[in-house]
Order: structure tokens, then C-alpha cells, then sequence
């Protein structure tokens, strides 16, 4: 089952995540690099905007960051949201409920 991140700023609620795989891929081509971790600030701001795109795929990088800013000013936690969108986008190179379903064979050729 898909999970969101329900969020408020201002009056307005808003959800985040990676309900499909097809999200979790569209949010690396939006720029979505986990492997580039150093770059924390960078990393948080490319999550929540990709976080948001599968409920508002119209939603523009620059209306993002303007909502980041709000929320961090509404004293929004984004620790909590970096966790969380790390976790469900990492989910999809896990098996489902974490149980082995296939297991693929290597063999020499």
C-alpha cells in the first residue's frame, strides 16, 4: 500500500511520496541522486520537490522551494520528511513487506 506524508502550510494540505515506481523514477529524472547524500540542502530540496509530484505533477521546482521556505517558517520539521521520502523512494529496491519472493540465479556461461 502507498503511503504519503500528509503536510499543512499555510491553509493547505499537501502530500508527499513515491506511490509508484514510475514516481520514484520520474523524482531521478527531476534530479533525485540518494548516491549524492553530501549535498544535504540540495538533497532535502530535490525530495520534497519530487515528493510532491505525484500528487501535483504540475508543480514547478520554483513553487516548491517557495513552499519549502513557508513551511520551514510555519516551523514545519523537515528532518521527518528527508526520513521519511528517503525511505519510501529506498523501498523500491526492497522486496515487498521485506519477504523474498524470486530469487534470480547467477550461472556461468
Amino acid at each position: 500500500m502507498s503511503k504519503f506524508m500528509k503536510i499543512e502550510i499555510g491553509e493547505k494540505e499537501y502530500d508527499l511520496g513515491f506511490p509508484t515506481r514510475k514516481d520514484a523514477i520520474r523524482a531521478e529524472m527531476e534530479g533525485l541522486d540518494v548516491t549524492n547524500a553530501g549535498k544535504i540542502l540540495s538533497l532535502t530540496e530535490v525530495l520534497f520537490y519530487s515528493g510532491l509530484l505525484a500528487k501535483k505533477p504540475l508543480m514547478t521546482r520554483e513553487e516548491s522551494n517557495d513552499l519549502l521556505e513557508q513551511y520551514i517558517a510555519e516551523g514545519g520539521e523537515i528532518e521527518e520528511i528527508t526520513q521519511f521520502l528517503i525511505k519510501e523512494y529506498t523501498a523500491f529496491i526492497k522486496s515487498p513487506d521485506g519477504k523474498k519472493k524470486k530469487k534470480a540465479k547467477i550461472v556461468e556461461m
